[in-house]
């Protein structure tokens, strides 16, 4: 596709029979036009590979190029051999500004052993010569499921991008910073069933904000029995001396606040020399009001000690040890720091001592990862207690409803179910500045309005069962409200 304002939609490729790929399956480029403004949405590519002779070539499904493009609503399952599943390889310095969203990975398997080859992530944004330029990308709501390639799920070779409201599971590998500076993480959950080489976050480069995720069942081992030093829940690496580009830079003035640890061998790991020359340590690092509960080895493993005014602050650890002293506010429980049982994710629990006790302040944390509103005396964790938000985990349920192919960018709105009747919006239609919802006498919680481009125009938590929501900026439309998954129609 090159041009402008193209949009391709509703195509499953799949049976290639023998097919000799080597072009991406989809190019936001034709010739030496690339594609701006354009959307990729609702396509699914399933198994569409190469033939066996080709296992070790590389080609990419989806190759990117241009400014403020769009892939949502797609599936992307049992992609083999080497490339990545999105790349976009980023050869001009210019931002992207591309959004990458609502999409489904699932089935990925590695040539040979896990990471026995480089190029077999599923997202890769940006590449080394062009990666302390600013991309502006964002890549949020999407499901990776049953994923295995290399140690990059998601490799990051570009600055001010980010990561949000992304589901792993059941996974190897881990979502890598691997170069350029600025961006976030956060809001994301982690489950990875303790597969093998498996991990959270990784941290290369400067001035990035980690936090409110959740990281569950994340193991370190690999195949040989030996342990990976670049995974762990959120493995933060020292730097090379004068590092090329492709090298790894110094992790400097890096936040790393209120996640959630579950069930990880290593929680927090500082300072990881996984080349055997990196000896830069970590500068001006912020690790606090982490909750670290049941590490099998460590719950924080400081291999290098960070330098600098960095500092470790309130942070919970529930079992397990770690390489850091007890003084400002770090603490450890013997229980109670959380469900002992889960539905969804690990929750805490109404008497768990991460209530109310995080310290420091940050202008960003405004939310958990729930959705819902931290209070001001907030608590450790990626989770605010009794917050009021209604984001969970994605599951294989969640395909073809709310992720991937067949899904809808409206929100899933009700026509025939019960408990839509609960949901009033009135007045129908707004001739006015504002309109009001209720939910039957319970908590609204939050609230999402989006236009029928998908587009999310409000996202507001509300503590209470009615509400006037101010819609005066709102151009005249269609629009979709929901709360507490139930959605319904309504024209201004």
């Amino acid at each position: 596709m090159g041009g402008a304002y193209i949009n391709f939609e509703g195509v499953i490729f799949r049976n290639p029979s023998g097919l000799n790929i080597s072009n991406p399956v989809v190019e936001f480029k034709a010739s030496s036009t690339n594609c701006d403004n354009c959307k990729l949405t609702n396509i699914k590519i399933d198994s569409y590979n190469g033939t066996s002779a080709q296992e070790t070539s590389t080609f990419k499904w989806v190759l990117l190029n241009g400014q403020n493009n769009e892939i949502s609503y797609c599936s992307f399952i049992g992609k083999n051999g080497v490339g990545s599943i999105i790349n976009d390889n980023r050869d001009s310095s210019e931002p992207d500004y591309s959004k990458i969203h609502h999409n489904y990975f699932a089935s990925r398997s590695p040539v040979g052993e896990v990471n026995a080859l480089n190029d077999q992530d599923a997202i890769r944004i940006g590449n080394s010569a062009t990666s302390l330029f600013d991309s502006f990308t964002e890549v949020y709501e999407n499901f990776f499921n049953d994923f295995s390639g290399e140690i990059e799920v998601i490799s990051n070779k570009s600055c001010n991008n980010k990561y949000y409201n992304n589901t792993f599971r059941d996974y190897q590998g881990c979502l890598t910073l691997r170069h350029g500076n600025s961006c976030e993480v956060y809001g994301n959950f982690f489950i990875a069933n303790n597969n093998l080489f498996s991990g959270g976050i990784r941290v290369i480069g400067e001035n990035h904000k980690i936090f409110n995720n959740y990281i569950e069942g994340v193991n370190s081992k690999k195949l040989d029995g030996s342990t990976s030093n670049g995974t762990g829940g959120i493995n933060v690496s020292n730097g090379r001396v004068s590092s090329a580009l492709n090298g790894y830079y110094q992790v400097k003035n890096t936040t790393i606040i209120n996640n959630t640890f579950v069930n990880c061998d290593y929680g927090l790991r500082i300072g990881t020399n996984i080349g055997g020359d990196l000896t830069l340590a970590p500068e001006n690092l912020i690790v606090g009001n982490n909750l670290i509960a049941n590490a099998t080895t460590k719950a924080i493993q400081q291999v290098t000690a960070p330098i600098g005014t960095s500092l470790y602050q309130g942070n919970i650890r529930q079992g397990g040890s770690w390489d850091i002293s007890s003084t400002n506010g770090n603490t450890s429980v013997s229980s109670g720091l959380i469900a002992t049982t889960s539905t969804d994710f690990f929750r805490i629990v109404s008497s768990s001592a991460a209530i109310n006790a995080g310290l420091g302040s940050y202008s960003f944390l405004m939310n958990d990862i729930t959705g819902g509103v931290r209070a001001a005396s907030f608590d450790v964790g990626a989770e605010e207690f009794g917050s009021g938000g209604i984001r969970i985990p994605y599951t294989t349920a969640d395909v073809g409803v709310k992720v991937g192919f067949g899904s809808s960018s409206i929100l899933g709105v009700s026509k025939n179910r019960v408990d839509s009747q609960k949901l009033l919006v009135y007045p129908i239609p707004v001739q006015g500045d504002y309109i009001n919802i209720s939910f039957k006498n319970e908590i609204l919680g939050l609230v999402e309005i989006v236009d029928m481009q998908g587009k999310m125009m409000l996202n507001k938590v509300v503590d209470a069962a009615e509400y006037k929501l101010d819609i005066s900026i709102f151009p005249k439309g269609i629009y979709a409200v929901k709360v507490q998954g139930v959605s319904k129609l309504f024209m201004k």
